[in-house]
């Protein structure tokens, strides 16, 4: 047995890049070996997984767990990419629970998410999508300057999707985000004095429950209290909220930042106008591989002492799963660092793996290519404002990527 080649660099560097570059960070690892050892930002050390084979088996493994507890004692929260919802709250966490618990929560969630439940609203998701591109046509049309579509539909669209799935009636994406995002800071205890109001969701959300309670509306929200019921036995309008808050969190985040990514090679002419469906399920899958939205998993902590690839953990080591280095490696995927709408594989790690697989994938895909269906038909005209070359990404920490910006003509 040995320890783990160490390299001295933070896992998560990424400094302003091109849409065809990746950070060099994931090259450095791979050339080291299947496991690194990495400083952890928050202080300590991870262990980076960098190989396929062995990140399904990590992933596989039920003793690498999700459960904050094992986190080293000064790590203190979403600063270190480290989710610690309150203790209460926490067997309602699909993200933060194993085992026993999150195969329940699961059969919880599953059945809103069933494909078929998906398909059946994919008319009413083509709706939003084509409203939210009109009035951004309608608007650059009127003012004279291109539209711009990351934060006024690549993260608008998927925010209203769920909350249209949920049942929750918003008007204003802009709200819904800043409260989201400001209910997870509370949780997690780093909410900030000037924190946005969360007041009007808090009552939207309200509204919703009791709507599930009372009709028979056929939501998301209606789904996950019927399931809860038959999985505890009761389930109160608190807890209730908290699964439909982490879903509209989890349900905009990381899909926005993907979408923003497709829009950009759709605009650019990368995915031929008249192909057929086939064709874009392919295009949208290379996409998902080469634009994966967050660079590696959440957290993983060793319940014991493990002994992997020949390196010997100690309990409670924090280990990530390099998606993006993964994604982008020259053994499972020819010309990795290139974006090829034909490519045959479908191979890749965006969503994760094992029992912890995205439970939203389906819906992200549904999104990705409703949004490509409408651009097509609607907005054939549709192109980039500014040269391909010229547009940047970056991510701060763990956080997701995002263009900053994405400005088009929609007609």
């Amino acid at each position: 047995m040995s320890g783990a080649p160490r390299v001295n660099v933070d896992p998560f560097t990424c400094p302003m890049m091109s849409m065809q570059r990746k950070p060099e960070v994931h090259d450095t690892f791979r050339a080291k070996g299947p496991i690194v050892a990495a400083p952890a930002p928050a202080g300590g050390t991870a262990w980076v997984i960098t190989e396929d084979a062995l990140a399904r088996e990590v992933l596989a493994d039920p003793r690498f767990v999700k459960d904050p507890g094992l986190a080293p004692t000064s790590w203190h929260g979403v600063d270190d990419g480290l989710d610690l919802p309150v203790p209460e709250m926490r067997p309602f966490t699909l993200i933060a629970v194993d085992g026993d618990d999150h195969r329940r929560l699961r059969r919880i969630h599953a059945p809103a998410f069933n494909p078929r439940r998906l398909a059946a609203r994919s008319g009413r998701i083509t709706e939003i999508a084509k409203g939210l591109l009109t009035e951004l046509a309608d608007a650059s049309a009127e003012s004279g300057r291109p539209a711009e579509l990351i934060d006024g539909f690549a993260y608008h669209f998927p925010l209203l999707v769920i909350c249209d799935l949920l049942g929750v009636p918003v008007t204003d994406p802009v709200m819904v985000r800043e409260a989201v995002s400001a209910l997870k800071a509370i949780a997690l205890g780093t909410a900030s004095d000037s924190a946005p109001d969360t007041s009007a969701l808090e009552s939207l959300l309200s509204q919703t429950v009791r709507s599930a309670r009372e009709s028979d509306a056929d939501t998301m929200t209606r789904v996950l209290r019927e399931r809860a019921l038959a999985e505890f036995g009761t389930v109160t309008d608190d807890q209730l909220v908290y699964m439909m808050t982490g879903l509209i969190f989890a349900g905009h985040d990381t899909t926005g930042s993907f979408l923003g990514f497709l829009l950009v090679e759709v605009l650019a002419g990368h995915l031929v106008q008249n192909t057929d469906d086939q064709a874009v399920t392919d295009f949208v899958e290379e996409a998902l591989r080469f634009h994966p939205p967050v660079p590696y998993t959440l957290w993983r902590f060793t319940s014991t002492e493990v002994t992997i690839a020949d390196v010997t953990l100690p309990r409670g080591a924090p280990v990530l799963i390099d998606i993006e280095g993964i994604n982008t490696d020259s053994r499972q995927h020819e010309d990795p660092n290139t974006l090829c709408p034909d490519r045959a594989s479908h191979r890749r790690l965006t969503f994760g793996d094992g029992p912890h697989y995205c439970i939203g994938e389906q819906l992200a895909q549904l999104e990705s290519r409703i949004m490509i269906d409408v651009l097509r038909r609607d907005f054939p005209a549709a192109h980039l404002a500014v040269p391909f070359d010229e547009l940047r990404w970056s991510r701060k920490g763990s956080q997701t990527a995002r263009l900053t910006d994405l400005p088009a003509w929609l007609r």
